[in-house]
């Protein structure tokens, strides 16, 4: 709640906790922040089993500030029809002894282990400006996805050491470059990685490719392009600017291509960026590169002396206050408007300092994975980073030109594993 982002420039210090909850809580599933409104955990916003849960009454009973009624809104048809099930009315109705074999079968078609639709459909449909996936729409994310088209459900990779979840209902992650953990909340690298036992360890791309590995995340090869324009959700953004006190965007209206960066994580309050080539630890990594705008006080001196260079969160002006400088009423707020806006009418500017930062985001992308038949296109092989027909900007990685040379780009990849590919299983049940 507390963590800022450019994406939202949501401040809460000047809206209120309030305007958060009917802003964002209908991405929550309840409790924590929420629980002092009246909303209580819901569980199932994951684990609704019929696919009737409907997320869009939820949201608007909280967007109305009815919280008590918010979750039981959401139930409605799935309760009809768990009611109606056979099931449930022979067990329940009859009034018997549920045998442990049966009350398997039914707690699954209630609320068994939470599925794709409810991961992306309910929440993370969100993502889909920042990381352009397509998981809006299982056909549609099916055709971009490989994982998707195999049937790979979201808690198969996001899981914990030997659980699912963990014991506070803390799903596992990776290290995502706008999420960045403060030390005492740390979940980073908890769900299974590319080469896990279960996946796909022991795979081999042959030595001058898996050479590579040392410094090449597999997604920088597997996802090649992204979907855009008009997908499940929204559209994916290239650029955003919230000069004027609101958000104005220009979407990919294409697919495009990711950018490749340096990266080893973030943590503390920074924007979403990256690394560079000489610090520890990097590999290379695809992002949707972003370019933002929005006002910020001009209190950190970092930001002050590179607004448009520093990953400092800094001071951002509420857009409350962007809107009320423009003195002119022209939609338009300049530097002059904001550095001399004077909100209590004291006489003296509350943003002498105020600076438009212009800065290059980062959002890491880890879906939309390509296979050699399923994708928007193929993966990367050693001609598309290297020699004439590369698409790789070199410069920007750090590097005066290619790396590898013309002759890297005549060699070959081939893949083999020294044990057969991994099988998919069918979820198991919750309990």
């Amino acid at each position: 709640m507390n963590r800022w982002s450019p994406l939202t420039n949501f401040d809460l210090e000047t809206s209120g906790e309030e305007e958060w909850v009917k802003e964002f809580g209908k991405y929550h599933p309840g409790g924590g922040p929420l629980a002092k409104y009246g909303i209580g955990i819901d569980c199932m916003m994951c684990h609704e089993q019929y696919g009737l849960y409907d997320s869009e009454a939820r949201a608007e009973k909280i967007e109305e500030g009815d919280y008590e009624d918010a979750n039981s809104a959401a139930m409605v048809n799935s309760s009809f029809a768990a009611r109606t099930n056979p099931i449930q009315f022979f067990v329940y109705n009859a009034n018997l002894l549920t045998p442990y074999p049966l009350l398997i079968v039914f707690h699954d078609n209630v609320n068994g282990a939470p599925q794709e639709s409810s991961c992306a459909e309910k929440c993370h449909i969100t993502d889909v400006e920042p990381r352009a996936v397509s998981w809006g729409d299982e056909e549609s994310y099916a055709e971009s996805d490989v994982h998707a088209a195999k049937g790979v459900e979201c808690t198969e990779c996001h899981h914990t050491e030997g659980f699912i979840i963990t014991s506070d209902h803390q799903i596992g992650r990776g290290n995502t470059s706008d999420s960045p953990d403060l030390p005492e909340s740390h979940y980073d690298g908890t769900m299974r990685s590319c080469d896990d036992a279960e996946c796909h360890a022991g795979i081999s791309h042959g030595p001058f490719a898996d050479s590579h590995m040392e410094f090449l995340a597999c997604e920088a090869c597997h996802i090649p392009k992204l979907p855009g324009g008009d997908l499940p959700g929204g559209k994916p953004l290239e650029s955003f600017s919230w000069q004027n006190g609101e958000r104005e965007d220009v979407y990919r209206e294409a697919d495009f291509q990711p950018a490749l960066a340096w990266y080893n994580g973030t943590f503390g309050d920074v924007l979403p960026s990256v690394d560079t080539r000489n610090d520890t630890d990097v590999m290379l990594t695809p992002f949707n590169n972003i370019t933002g705008t929005w006002w910020d006080a001009g209190t950190d001196p970092e930001v002050l002396a590179n607004p448009n260079t520093s990953i400092s969160t800094g001071d951002p002006i509420p857009v409350q206050y962007v809107k009320a400088a423009d003195a002119n009423g022209d939609g338009e707020v300049t530097v002059e408007e904001m550095q001399a806006y004077d909100a209590d009418g004291d006489g003296e500017a509350d943003y002498p300092n105020a600076v438009l930062r212009t800065v290059e985001l980062y959002y890491q992308v880890v879906h939309s994975i390509v296979s050699s038949d399923i994708g928007l296109a193929d993966p990367y092989t050693c001609k598309d980073c290297h020699g004439n027909e590369a698409v790789i900007d070199w410069a920007a990685l750090g590097y005066e030109q290619d790396p590898g040379g013309e002759s890297s780009a005549v060699k070959s990849i081939a893949v083999t594993y020294d044990r057969p590919k991994p099988v998919e299983v069918e979820t198991e049940p919750a309990f």
